[in-house]
């Protein structure tokens, strides 16, 4: 069972980004849950001021680095900080489930948060959304990195409208659909990764993305049947499927919008 006292001092393996003045993606280390709602502060916009505040040795530093550097912070903090915080607790749900953060009551939860010293409107209200993540659907998508952006758009933008609070289910490699992934943390939805950077795209690897998941969306070329399998072990996991064809020599894969 959660202890409380845990809640504050587990460290989090944040989200596949680049770091600041590089190009390729890592997972950096937030010390704690206060480390990375302070960093988010800074992003994405500052990615130097958000790496700077992961070498904060304690929560008390880190949240002194943010406070004076109050002037850089995000633009709209004030209305992203629920989100911020809710992702925060998504990501230690999915990484560390022997915290039982996914079952244990809420109260467990808010009695863990309180040396965060957050207004408790503010609070209760992150962990009504928390509760719904919790039931929320685990979501993963194939195709996405080569179909055209309208048809991704559309279609991700239909699913997820009566749905605010979910999870994507992702590789990390080569092959990801990171405009999908990157719009996805842009919104701090978290994700639950399987698989390594190294690791070649598969079969076998598409199958536990696809078991790992409630919903499995897909965007095919009509007319070819590159992720037939998919469709297949969906349909054998009884996952629920949402397909959508394009046609060949539709507009290019750009940048991910999705209102």
């Amino acid at each position: 069972m959660l202890l409380a006292s845990d809640l504050l001092t587990t460290a989090i393996l944040g989200p596949w980004v680049p770091p600041a003045k590089a190009a390729a993606r890592r997972q950096q280390v937030y010390l704690s849950l206060v480390h990375w709602y302070e960093a988010a502060k800074f992003m994405p916009h500052k990615p130097e001021l958000r790496d700077a505040a992961l070498f904060s040795p304690s929560i008390k530093e880190v949240r002194k680095y943010a406070r004076v550097r109050q002037e850089t912070w995000r633009s709209d903090w004030p209305v992203t900080r629920h989100s911020v915080l809710i992702a925060g607790l998504g990501m230690l749900a999915l990484q560390r489930p022997e915290m039982e953060l996914r079952t244990c009551p809420i109260d467990v939860v808010k009695a863990g948060l309180a040396s965060m010293q957050l207004p408790e409107r503010f609070v209760d209200t992150c962990l009504e959304r928390f509760a719904v993540w919790r039931r929320a659907p685990r979501i993963c998508v194939f195709g996405a990195d080569v179909a055209p952006s309208s048809a991704v758009g559309g279609r991700m933008a239909k699913l997820l409208a009566p749905m605010p609070n979910w999870t994507l289910v992702t590789t990390c490699n080569r092959k990801t659909a990171w405009r999908v992934h990157d719009w996805a943390l842009a919104h701090y939805i978290p994700v639950d990764y399987l698989g390594t950077p190294s690791e070649r795209a598969s079969r076998p690897l598409a199958a536990a993305v696809i078991a790992a998941s409630d919903q499995v969306v897909v965007f095919e070329e009509r007319k070819q049947k590159r992720f037939d399998h998919v469709l297949q072990t969906a349909k054998a996991l009884k996952r629920k499927i949402a397909l959508e064809l394009y046609d060949a020599g539709a507009e290019p894969a750009t940048q991910l919008t999705i209102a």
